[in-house]
């Protein structure tokens, strides 16, 4: 039997799992948009350095802070 502290890793790699999973379709959302690369908050172009780092990246590093 699986302990608490095993359990508890495992229930937080699964919600970083599902976060990704809608943070990927939110990203897929704007590609059909056209709105992917731009920030969702100011809608300047994200850095594309940033969008290297983090594909999924909804905003620029100024909003993001």
């Amino acid at each position: 039997q699986p302990q608490p502290q095993q359990q508890a890793m495992a229930q937080a790699a699964e919600r970083a799992r599902r976060r990704d999973l809608v943070r990927i379709e939110m990203a897929e959302r704007r590609i059909a948009e056209g709105e992917y690369g731009f920030c969702s908050e100011c809608g300047d172009e994200i850095a594309e350095k940033r969008l290297d780092v983090d594909p999924m990246a909804e905003r620029c590093i100024n909003c993001a802070q």
